[in-house]
């Protein structure tokens, strides 16, 4: 089978191995649809800690093609939505649900024809959701597991920094928990279009106007409950801690470049009592966000779709900020 390995830098190649093969527990899954994720990008531009070289892409989709010894034959031939990672079972973040975490964790790259994972880290499509827009699980994951790490104060009004797949699915995630008034910033006019269709009541071109200006005219001076930071720019992280509430949270959605500082102002923080957050990683959230796909409103969100072949310009593509989600598929669905 073919898979795309990332040699470093921007390079990949396109690879003959052996078919990948189930042992007891596992299934082999022929992908479908595999986003690239920021990360993805970050990688190949030297600000996220991962060394090729590796096979790239954990959010994706396919079809049970083997089952292992131990597994229910009933999964043969069925459309399932792909953990892409498991942790070893017996340490402290594994035993919590964080696999994210666990320092043994086991991560299988998408960018490949077929992959072999345990069979506990697929799960049927539900009724209603196509494997394009299942390919977003993985992220929608991690924003639900975002959210969910504090309640979202009544009547709240949210601010997205970041109009990208993890800034949009947070946004329609922090409404469904209770946001009343949701504001998304982003320069790119296609994604601020999406966010308005996805039900952002204020949208703000940072490059046309002040988004402090907007926002603190919007919450008469007092700024918004909420602020997520998803695009990962250590500026913008500045940017957001102004534009809170006294009392409010920041959460960083977005992943900045490792070794990157967090640039507040310490008195600011104790002075407003500010909280500070991050967030990375699904840990128990994939089955309760795939339930919650079909009920989202985010179909159509993987607005480019390129061939194994072309993964070196789908990467340009994404990388230029272009639609909301670029995706790889392997099998040429």
């Amino acid at each position: 089978m073919r898979v795309a390995t990332w040699r470093g830098e921007s390079r990949f190649t396109i690879d003959e191995v052996a078919d990948p093969v189930a042992g007891p527990g596992q299934v082999v899954v022929g992908i479908h649809t595999a986003g690239i994720c920021g990360s993805d990008i970050h990688a190949t531009q030297g600000l996220f800690p991962y060394a090729p070289p590796m096979v790239l892409g954990h959010e994706y989709t396919g079809t049970v093609r083997e089952v292992g010894r131990g597994v229910s034959r009933r999964l043969l031939g069925r459309t399932v939505a792909c953990e892409p990672s498991y942790g070893c079972g017996e340490c402290a973040e594994c035993q919590a649900g964080r696999v994210s975490q666990c320092p043994r964790s086991v991560r299988v790259g998408g960018f490949a024809e077929r992959v072999v994972l345990p069979a506990s880290c697929v799960h049927p499509l539900p009724r209603g959701l196509d494997p394009i827009t299942a390919a977003m699980t993985e992220p929608a994951a991690c924003c639900l597991a975002g959210v969910e790490m504090f309640p979202t104060p009544r009547g709240a009004t949210v601010l997205v920094i970041g109009g990208g797949i993890m800034g949009l699915l947070t946004m329609v995630l922090a409404r469904r928990r209770g946001a009343r008034r949701a504001i998304l910033s982003d320069p790119v006019e296609q994604r601020r279009q999406i966010a308005r269709r996805l039900g952002a009541h204020v949208v703000v071109d940072p490059l046309r106007e002040s988004l402090r200006d907007r926002v603190m005219a919007l919450t008469r001076g007092r700024g918004a409950d909420v602020v997520f930071e998803a695009v990962g720019k250590p500026e913008l992280v500045a940017e957001a801690m102004t534009l809170v509430k006294p009392t409010g949270i920041v959460q960083l959605v977005g992943v900045s470049p490792k070794g990157a500082h967090l640039p507040l102002d310490l008195w600011n923080v104790h002075y407003r009592e500010i909280r500070v957050g991050g967030a990375y990683g699904r840990g128990t959230a994939f089955r309760r966000a795939l339930a919650l796909m079909p009920k989202l409103g985010v179909a159509r969100l993987v607005t480019a779709r390129f061939p194994l072949e072309q993964i070196g310009e789908a990467f340009a593509y994404a990388a230029a900020g272009h639609g909301a989600k670029t995706a790889i598929t392997p099998n040429g669905a």
